[in-house]
């Protein structure tokens, strides 16, 4: 008997707070042309339309993004079976059991996999060898959940441990939330631990059911909204009404996290979420992704005593650089009157001055830093130290900077 094919769910909804100033409410990451001129929701649309392994996807995401999700079917030209437009944002749960229950209604015995739309992979090949191991073993009564071996201490995903055993589908054993530096580390040291990719398999009418005695007022409200709609239409607008009535919570911690048959299944594919501007800043050193987050040569590479710096981004409310340090290498001590900077390491150990404290901070942390809060970083090591600097406030002109010391003997600007 052939195995059944799964329904990809697309999340495409979500503000990417995380990438601001690049990413903005208006236009989240996964509708940005960071490759070429394709975005991140090109590619998933790409990605599904493998007919041996997925039927015609259902897209959820927001109305206000309507427009950006038809310029993406037309230019990809992949066909989906409905697109969900949600009123205003009630996370995960509802972005993912509406869309099930309503497909329930015309296909009662589907397969579905939900995969967020802002992920990037590297391999489809890869990603479908994995689809299609789950898609021969399939769990019926249970979530089958794709993880991701870490390749080093990452603060910015959740973890999942796993029971060992020699089988491709293994159970899970626990899941852990975004740890801290330290436990990153730990973690990374045990075998069966992998990042959660947040892509995850299901039967509908299992996931139905489920929902329907584990949560029946939320259960109700989704299913008076779905019988006072054409389910056949593509696209479903759901009543502002009843849909604010749905509770404002994410499937992991509403159902995942208590379910008790989970399982996990091992993507190496090449995954990263790019959830911040570490990971896309990691991404951009690799030419093979082919990410274009910025033009060679758009602003040019401005040489510093210490190192240099270069300019990705410039909003009239924004400025986004890259400082680059040099080993044994030190800006001034300084302040600024008109902006606030946020720090995000990307390379190498940074040794932060701010104020009275002098703090030591490693690739994948941060530290917000006010107008008029004295500052410097040194590197004490032998490899570049790598900063992304976002800047906010009202003026970002080189001569917004008050000297204390400088190594350099410069009185000048930097």
């Amino acid at each position: 008997m052939e195995a059944k094919k799964f329904r990809p769910i697309i999340l495409a909804g979500g503000s990417g707070k995380r990438l601001w100033p690049l990413s903005t409410h208006e236009k989240p990451k996964q509708f940005i042309s960071l490759f070429g001129d394709l975005s991140l929701f090109d590619l998933t649309l790409q990605r599904v339309n493998n007919h041996d392994l997925f039927e015609k996807p259902i897209v959820v995401t927001s109305e206000k993004y309507i427009e950006f999700v038809e310029d993406s079917l037309s230019k990809t030209g992949l066909k989906v079976e409905s697109v969900f437009l949600e009123p205003e944002s009630k996370n995960t749960f509802t972005a993912i059991t509406l869309p099930v229950l309503a497909a329930i209604e015309r296909k009662e015995h589907e397969r579905y996999m939900v995969m967020p739309s802002d992920h990037y992979i590297a391999y489809n090949k890869s990603f479908y060898e994995a689809c299609s191991n789950v898609q021969n073993q399939f769990k019926k009564k249970a979530l089958t959940l794709f993880g991701v071996k870490p390749t080093n201490p990452s603060i910015e995903y959740g973890y999942i441990s796993m029971n060992p055993s020699s089988n491709n589908l293994k159970t899970v054993n626990s899941f852990i939330e975004k740890p801290d530096l330290e436990n990153a580390k730990l973690l990374i040291k045990q075998p069966d631990t992998l990042w959660n990719s947040g892509i995850f398999c299901f039967e509908g009418n299992w996931l139905g059911q489920s929902i329907e005695s584990r949560f029946p007022s939320m259960h109700s409200i989704m299913m008076e909204i779905l019988s006072s709609k054409n389910l056949e239409k593509m696209y479903f607008f759901p009543s502002e009404k009843e849909f604010s009535k749905l509770e404002n919570i994410s499937f992991d911690k509403a159902f995942v996290e208590s379910n008790e048959n989970n399982y996990v299944a091992n993507l190496d594919a090449g995954w990263t979420d790019l959830g911040s501007w570490h990971s896309l800043i990691k991404l951009q050193k690799n030419p093979e992704h082919g990410l274009t987050l910025y033009g060679d040569g758009d602003y040019p590479r401005t040489e510093k005593p210490w190192g240099y710096f270069e300019v990705l981004l410039e909003t009239e409310f924004s400025k986004v650089k890259i400082l680059s340090i040099n080993p044994n290498q030190m800006i001034s001590m300084q302040m600024h009157r008109y902006r606030s900077e946020t720090w995000y390491i990307t390379q190498g150990k940074a040794t932060v001055t701010l104020g009275d404290q002098i703090i030591d901070l490693f690739p994948g942390e941060s530290i917000s830093i006010n107008a008029n809060e004295k500052h410097r970083v040194q590197n004490f090591g032998d490899e570049v130290v790598e900063i992304l600097e976002i800047q906010t406030g009202s003026y970002f002109g080189e001569d917004d900077i008050i000297r204390f010391e400088d190594i350099y003997g410069r009185k000048d600007f930097h």
